[in-house]
């Protein structure tokens, strides 16, 4: 009877510590699972890191007003690097961004900024997180910079906050009709695909007042015609870096500078929609 106790106690003894090693393994192969989870997150990484110096970048951008919630990603194809520009405030970037007429992905990429350019900043919308930048080598062009890359030199409390563009026109597509249904034309189905008309300046004012200090008051009145029927906005810069914009089948702008009386401020329009731009106008004005 004893010996059958004792057999059966060295039995449930080599049970218990068999299920312990057997435990054992199971925790250190859990483990080893995080770690191999961690290890693969680090070499994704550094493989997105090694892809970004080769310059194989791609940009992830957010919806305005919708927070930086991603997008969907697209190919920067970036522009070769100029001499750094000049200015109160200037901007690069950590990651090759495109650069686009309007905020968001569904306007035109005119540009493509690469890491290592100094750009100047000329304006900003802080409702989309975007710049308003002078292209590189295009003396007069801008286009809207996403914030997410961004690295900004320079008081941006004296930038101006420019409006938020219309979204551009939509692609029209043709779509079959009943015969007895009259069929557009080519000039109306093929609006939207083309940069507009330049408009053209029909008078322009200046109102001077004296603002102290040595500086004047220009109160600018714009009028102009408008040469479109497919631009999405106006977009009014001055040679002060002010950028302005107004929507579509606008024929007027007025708008107020401090300046140096003597200053001779030079005010350029064009008509724009998400294919391009037209050609600009400008025009001249001067206080004494």
């Amino acid at each position: 009877m004893t010996k059958r106790i004792v057999q059966f106690f060295l039995c449930l003894i080599l049970t218990l510590s068999l299920s312990a090693c057997n435990l054992q393994f199971v925790e250190s192969s859990q483990g080893a699972d995080a770690d191999n989870l961690e290890l693969t997150a680090i070499v994704q990484q550094m493989l997105i890191d090694q892809a970004a110096q080769q310059g194989n970048i791609v940009e992830i951008t957010a919806t305005p007003g919708a927070g930086n919630v991603p997008a969907t990603e697209e190919a920067v194809v970036p522009a070769a690097v100029l001499p750094p520009v000049t200015g109160d405030v200037t901007v690069t970037v950590t990651t090759a961004t495109n650069c686009r007429t309007g905020p968001g992905q569904n306007f035109k990429i005119i540009y493509g900024m690469p890491v290592g350019q100094v750009a100047k900043v000329i304006a900003k919308n802080s409702y989309s997180g975007y710049w308003i930048i002078e292209i590189p080598g295009q003396a007069g062009q801008n286009c809207w910079l996403w914030g997410q890359y961004a690295v900004i030199n320079g008081d941006t409390a004296a930038l101006k906050e420019v409006v938020t563009p219309t979204s551009p026109a939509p692609t029209i597509t043709n779509t079959p009709k009943p015969t007895n249904t009259v069929q557009p034309t080519a000039t109306s189905t093929t609006a939207a695909a083309v940069a507009p008309n330049a408009p053209q300046i029909l008078t322009s004012f200046v109102t001077c007042s004296d603002a102290g200090g040595g500086n004047r008051n220009y109160v600018i009145e714009l009028n102009w015609a408008d040469n479109s029927n497919n631009e999405t906005m106006f977009v009014i810069t001055t040679s002060s870096n002010r950028l302005d914009s107004k929507g579509p089948n606008a024929t007027s702008h007025t708008f107020t500078e401090v300046l140096p009386a003597g200053t001779n401020l030079t005010v350029s329009l064009i008509a724009q929609n998400g294919t391009g731009s037209s050609a600009p106008v400008s025009t001249s004005l001067s206080c004494p």
